[in-house]
């Protein structure tokens, strides 16, 4: 009976733990008709508490006096220095003498440039003038063995047919080929006191005889002119000899014979 109490009051402990404490007095229930009185129980002193043992408060640390930092170090700060009235100014430090130069040793490498052909010619080349050919002309040419000598009338440039005839042949029966130049050397009568009107007279004269051999073909390249006014020397003044140069034969030596003849 006592254990049906025990679980009775247990479940309603727990049954309804937010409700008011219901107390049970357990000798009503002995009072019922047909049950046995519980044996009284010993009655049990209450277990007696340990005293707390007193508690005392940790004392507090004593306020920490504030510690001494150590001054931070200063940095020393160049002062400008006051000199004495009387005294002279320090000099300053003199600067490095900057390092000698040094030069190289050899010559530099040649820079070699491919050579710039040059723009083709569009312009069409033009003929050469045609020489001046007068059919009054008093100019005769003769064989002289190594080239002609062609004879002019006194104040005359012009040639006369037969004498650019003569010019053309010559040409003709030169050795071919471009080592084969010709030497013309003009002269023209007149006085130590107008030496310009000669010269002028036999350059005209020259230019003749050069303009009918490139009309024969003949390369300007090829033809070597002189005008030498006066210095005809014992041949006939008023003339223009003219020499073929062949192989290595050179301009001066065609002008060496041409002044013999």
């Amino acid at each position: 009976m006592r254990q049906f109490c025990l679980v009775l009051t247990a479940l309603l402990g727990t049954a309804a733990p937010a409700v008011a404490q219901v107390t049970v007095d357990l000798h009503a229930l002995d009072a019922l008709p047909g049950v046995k009185p519980a044996p009284a129980e010993p009655h049990r002193a209450a277990p007696r508490q340990p005293r707390r043992a007193a508690t005392t408060k940790p004392k507090q640390p004593a306020p920490s006096q504030p510690e001494e930092r150590a001054p931070a170090p200063t940095v020393a700060t160049a002062q400008p220095e006051t000199t004495q009235p009387g005294t002279p100014p320090t000099p300053a430090p003199a600067a490095p003498a900057p390092p000698p130069a040094t030069l190289p040793n050899a010559a530099p490498p040649a820079i070699a440039l491919a050579p710039v052909p040059p723009p083709p010619s569009t312009e069409p080349i033009a003929p050469p003038p045609p020489p001046p050919i007068s059919d009054s002309s008093a100019t005769a040419a003769t064989s002289t063995g190594a080239g002609l000598r062609v004879t002019f009338g006194a104040g005359q440039s012009d040639l006369s047919p037969s004498s650019a005839a003569a010019i053309k042949q010559l040409v003709a029966s030169a050795p071919p080929g471009p080592n084969t130049s010709f030497n013309v050397a003009g002269y023209a009568a007149g006085t130590t006191e107008d030496p310009s009107t000669a010269r002028r007279l036999s350059l005209s004269r020259a230019l003749a005889v050069r303009s009918a051999l490139m009309a024969d073909g003949v390369s300007s390249t090829r033809i070597y002119l002189r005008a030498l006014g006066a210095a005809a020397g014992d041949e006939p003044p008023d003339r223009v000899d003219l020499a073929v140069l062949g192989g290595n034969a050179s301009a001066g030596d065609a002008g060496a014979k041409s002044q013999k003849q």
